[in-house]
């Protein structure tokens, strides 16, 4: 059977559609990946993948545009698509091209309104989606991202070995951490090295100063060489951002810190996967993606929490699926 498989952005999202191709590829079906660029590049080397097609955002912007490109998408002959967005566009590409769709339920009302279900699981929802084709046992699967050996040579040219990465950034303000550099300093002590990964505007955002030995590498890297650095680490700190997905497409234990989002929303790092840090204030969640002002006025949820903590609960998650995963005889790092 031939899929379709779509997920346009945002980044985070993208990559954490990768938990669908394992179990596809598995059971024989043919995949090909829709998305829109740049995130074409996390599958660019993927091997679950038969063809990628990737486009610009403004390809798709009108509805003579979506319906001239569903109506291309004949000419592949595909069986069905799996839709992993469950937005206006996507409907209608499913629409015009009348081919049968299969799509998740992302419970956006839901989640919009603030009606949180701590049972849901963005990636649990994805996999769920593939139970109609008579896939079992879905649950064992989660977000992998694939990477080329030559990537991970490269990537440990520029790194040192016992490292941690932070990632400090996030879209909105109200999702990011400001004490990071306080972590960072902790982290030298207790013998890591520490790595930032992110983008420019990242980097832009955050006025801390941090150690002169800190690796800031934030601005500096492609997505993909971002993700090969990240497989290096022991452990990655992150806001609720695309870097704590990106950490678990490569296997490397996140632990998040949420600000005015919520760990209900679906963006969680499933207990094998990490863990979180969250006050649980009142007044969280501001909303569902933290673009809101802080109605306290002191954002509160992030400036509370003690790096101390941070390190502490760090250091207790590397412990515990260090030993896990040596029991279990998985390799680590």
């Amino acid at each position: 059977m031939k899929i379709l498989v779509i997920r346009f952005s945002s980044l985070g999202d993208v990559i954490l559609a990768s938990a669908v191709l394992d179990p596809l590829y598995e059971n024989g079906f043919q995949v090909d990946f829709l998305t829109f660029k740049p995130f074409d590049e996390l599958y660019k080397y993927d091997y679950r993948v038969r063809k990628l097609i990737s486009l610009e955002k403004k390809e798709l912007k009108s509805i003579k545009d979506i319906y001239r490109f569903a109506k291309g998408l004949k000419k592949e002959k595909y069986d069905l698509i799996l839709d992993l967005h469950s937005n206006l566009r996507s409907f209608l590409i499913s629409k015009f091209s009348g081919i049968k769709t299969i799509r998740y339920k992302k419970e956006g009302l839901r989640r919009r309104l603030k009606l949180l279900n701590p049972e849901f699981n963005v990636v649990k929802a994805y996999l769920e989606t593939l139970k109609k084709l008579g896939i079992k046992n879905v649950n064992i699967y989660r977000p992998k991202l694939i990477l080329k050996d030559e990537e991970i040579r490269q990537a440990k040219k520029i790194v040192p070995e016992n490292f941690v990465v932070l990632g400090t950034g996030a879209r909105y303000i109200n999702k990011i951490y400001p004490y990071y550099n306080r972590v960072a300093e902790l982290l030298l002590e207790r013998g890591f090295n520490v790595v930032l990964v992110g983008s420019q505007q990242d980097k832009k955002l955050d006025t801390s100063t941090y150690p002169k030995n800190v690796i800031d590498l934030r601005g500096k890297l492609s997505l993909r060489e971002s993700l090969a650095i990240i497989s290096l680490a022991e452990l990655t700190i992150s806001n609720d951002s695309a870097i704590a997905h990106m950490s678990r497409a490569v296997g490397v234990p996140v632990l998040v810190i949420y600000g005015a989002t919520h760990p209900y929303f679906g963006f969680a790092p499933l207990k094998e996967e990490g863990d979180y840090i969250f006050l649980g204030l009142e007044c969280q969640p501001c909303d569902l993606h933290g673009k809101g002002e802080c109605k306290r006025g002191d954002r509160a949820c992030l400036t509370w929490i003690k790096p101390e903590d941070v390190v502490e609960k760090a250091l207790k998650l590397l412990k515990s699926i260090y030993n896990k995963r040596k029991k279990e005889g998985v390799s680590y790092g």
